[in-house]
């Protein structure tokens, strides 16, 4: 019995993250596609959560003149951090409803 070899026939997937190439068709209007747009939100929740962690060590040190700046720093991130789950989460529902898309 001989078994006829699939893998010339098989193509292979490549990742969303290959080479960073991104087609026209997944640009959004201003030229910035989705994963920049996921990433620019990552970093900035990143980034805010990290200035509202050195604020509060600086808070327990007593090195901090401002309470107010301290108040908007803990905001920003906290608000920072829940756009990005929103945005997680929307990514997610959306990937879910196309995998049920029977074709």
């Amino acid at each position: 019995m001989f078994i006829v070899p699939m893998s010339n026939n098989i193509s292979p997937v490549n990742s969303v993250f290959d080479n960073g190439n991104v087609t026209e068709a997944e640009k959004t209007e201003d030229g910035a596609s989705f994963l920049d747009l996921f990433k620019s939100a990552y970093d900035n929740a990143e980034e805010t959560q990290r200035v509202a962690n050195e604020d509060s060590i600086k808070i327990m040190l007593g090195e901090v003149d401002d309470l107010s700046e301290v108040a908007i720093n803990a905001q920003k991130a906290a608000l920072a951090l829940q756009t990005f789950v929103s945005l997680k989460n929307t990514a997610v529902d959306a990937y879910k409803e196309m995998m049920q898309i029977s074709i």
